[in-house]
């Protein structure tokens, strides 16, 4: 997961930085992590790491400087990342109700999207949304308690802006609309993409997971399920990602 600032970074959008990154860290599909960083950064690379650890997620931190170049430095990340991965407990089978699915912008998808939500939700799943209205909002980043089973995220302006702070809340996967606007997944949550113009499955077929009415609502929730439980979305299979952390103020 690749994030170019933090250096010049003062203030709100600073910690709004560490937040996210650390929400990212320690996140439910994580099993480790390695802070990599270059030795000078406004937001510490032990700093992030430390704060993984107090959400009980192993985290270790390289920096290029102290390992002797970007080379050395990847070496050492790799290895760690490694015996991370050996140590790591067997994959269970996930069911709704351990669940959280981030809805970003679904527009277009109309009723037929806010059906899919609602039978989510009807099934005991939990969501984090970034346009919705309710007593239940956190901040950009922020996680809320596990108790609120819908959430408003706020704060967020662009597409991958916007999954990002949810992922940080704590969103497992990602419902989005997918056009010529809006393609391609993020690099620790699957992203389900979904048509709602017919002229879109052929023009992007390979980027779609579906068109908004292939399913019945329930049989999308469905198809989130087998999706927690290994199915690959289209943009897992290309593997296309996009990273991007909203800012507040000026970068300097």
């Amino acid at each position: 997961v690749e994030h170019p600032l933090g250096c010049g970074q003062i203030g709100a959008d600073r910690e709004q930085t560490q937040e996210v990154l650390v929400g990212v860290g320690s996140h439910p599909n994580v099993r480790g992590a390695v802070v990599l960083g270059l030795g000078c950064e406004g937001v510490p690379a032990a700093d992030v790491a430390e704060r993984i650890r107090r959400h009980r997620r192993p985290a270790e931190v390289v920096t290029i400087q102290a390992a002797g170049g970007t080379g050395e430095a990847a070496k050492r990340a790799h290895g760690l990342l490694q015996q991370m991965e050996g140590a790591a407990a067997e994959l269970q089978a996930s069911s709704l109700k351990h669940l959280c699915l981030g809805v970003a912008k679904i527009d277009e998808l109309g009723k037929a999207g806010e059906d899919v939500v609602a039978a989510f939700l009807a099934r005991g799943g939990r969501v984090l949304e970034i346009q919705s209205s309710g007593p239940h909002r956190v901040k950009y980043g922020e996680r809320p308690p596990r108790d609120w089973q819908r959430t408003q995220v706020d704060g967020a302006v662009g597409a991958n802006e916007a999954i990002t702070g949810m992922v940080a809340s704590g969103a497992q996967i990602v419902l989005e609309q997918g056009d010529a606007h809006y393609l391609g997944g993020h690099p620790i949550v699957p992203v389900i993409r979904i048509g709602y113009d017919e002229t879109l499955r052929g023009a992007l077929f390979d980027d779609l997971d579906g068109m908004i009415n292939d399913r019945a609502p329930d049989e999308w929730v469905d198809w989130i399920l087998d999706v927690a439980n290994g199915s690959r979305t289209k943009s897992e299979l290309s593997a296309s990602v996009a990273f991007a952390i909203q800012r507040i103020g000026p970068t300097l």
